[in-house]
């Protein structure tokens, strides 16, 4: 005569190492997957970038300088808007999860003015754009044309995420140079982009040479 197996549960001891095992398990997982996350989003940030440099090279790089804004704007946004005519969109200025889009309409990457605004091609308003852009740039490679927004303070960020230059946690800046060579760089304990240059620290963005104006948040 066969003996019949019976069916049983698992053990509350055996639920309690499975649950410790899934939660093990999640708490490695979901820092892999930010960072993973994270570099993706440095990686289109860099990528977009540097698209941008190139039309700026190619909307003025026979001056050989950046001009001053028609309207007389003091602001990335007003530097940038004209490039939408080679562009033909905003999307390529956000940065996702940066807060320089503010609350407004922006919040999504832009609202792509490009076929309605009157003129056409000089629809990025606040919030469409997160770059600082160097208006004494004469697209040499030794200084910095474009850079991830900053705080209030040009020139340093924030490990703030939610706050204006805090995209990066304060790590990294997005950074490209007159030529379009552009860098994922890291940051100091200040959250300043600093580079030896003869045995000393200099601020990059603190030069003679380089004077950047942030966006306009949304």
């Amino acid at each position: 005569m066969k003996n019949k197996r019976k069916n049983r549960g698992f053990t509350l001891i055996e639920l309690l190492v499975v649950i410790t095992i899934i939660a093990i398990l999640a708490s490695v997982s979901v820092p892999v997957y930010s960072s993973v996350q994270r570099s993706a989003r440095l990686t289109k940030s860099l990528s977009q970038a540097k698209g941008i440099q190139v039309a700026m090279y190619a909307e003025w790089g026979k001056l050989g300088y950046i001009p001053d804004p028609e309207d007389g704007g003091e602001d990335a946004n007003a530097y940038l808007k004209p490039l939408i005519r080679k562009l033909k969109s905003e999307q390529p200025f956000f940065v996702t999860g940066c807060a320089w889009h503010g609350r407004g309409d922006t919040r999504e990457g832009g609202d792509d003015l490009w076929e309605t605004s009157e003129p056409q091609g000089t629809a990025l308003e606040a919030g469409e754009n997160h770059y600082a852009v160097n208006k004494l740039s004469d697209f040499g490679p030794r200084f910095p044309i474009l850079a991830s927004g900053f705080t209030s303070n040009v020139g340093s960020y924030t490990d703030v995420k939610t706050d204006v230059g805090g995209v990066w946690e304060g790590l990294d800046a997005i950074v490209i140079y007159g030529d379009g060579r552009g860098e994922q760089v890291p940051l100091d304990e200040q959250f300043r982009f600093m580079e030896d240059k003869g045995g000393t620290k200099v601020d990059v963005f603190g030069q003679e040479e380089v004077e950047m104006v942030n966006p306009t948040q949304g």
